[in-house]
């Protein structure tokens, strides 16, 4: 039996998704880097990670996950990127290679700021400092560090988070609950 990790997150829709491949293509073959970027079908910014589970993830968490994300009200709200950053230290063999953006995502840290209190009041975590989360979208993953660079792009209005399964090994994501932003 395949285990998964259980995520929130916010999804661009599929046409966002290969709209941002295509200019961070561009962006890495301008540079002479290789272009080697996750599926954009798995694109997201994760808002709360569970953890991996050896099976399905556990049916008591899902629940209350799904009764906490319920309980949060907030608006829509337009995101965007401003740099390129490649994380880790010389010492990582896995360099996550990801979009970032400052103010553009300060929604997205007041979203999972939002969700985070409705988890801890759920029992599913305990208080997490705000400070350790920096909202970003993996585009790929390498065994060096790859330049970081400035770049003006246009995310998309989240309208919805959700709640996905993904199945170890499929780069797949499967989404099982999805709340409405309002407004």
């Amino acid at each position: 039996m395949t285990g998964h990790k259980l995520f929130f997150a916010l999804r661009p829709d599929e046409e966002t998704a290969e709209r941002i491949a295509r200019v961070v293509a561009a962006e890495h073959e301008a540079r002479g880097l290789a272009p080697r970027l996750r599926p954009s079908r798995i694109f997201h910014i994760t808002l709360h990670y569970f953890g991996y589970f050896p099976g399905e993830p556990d049916a008591h968490v899902v629940d209350s996950a799904k009764r906490a994300a319920a309980e949060v009200v907030r608006p829509a709200f337009d995101l965007g990127f401003d740099s390129f950053t490649s994380w880790g230290d010389e010492r990582a063999n896995k360099h996550p290679f990801v979009l970032t953006g400052g103010q553009g995502l300060e929604a997205v840290r007041d979203l999972r700021d939002a969700l985070g209190e409705r988890l801890v009041a759920h029992g599913l975590v305990a208080p997490v400092p705000v400070h350790d989360y920096e909202p970003h979208l993996t585009l790929r993953y390498d065994k060096r560090p790859a330049p970081v660079w400035a770049i003006d792009l246009a995310g998309w209005v989240a309208g919805e988070f959700v709640l996905v399964k993904s199945p170890q090994g499929l780069t797949r994501h499967d989404v099982i609950g999805r709340w409405p932003l309002q407004g």
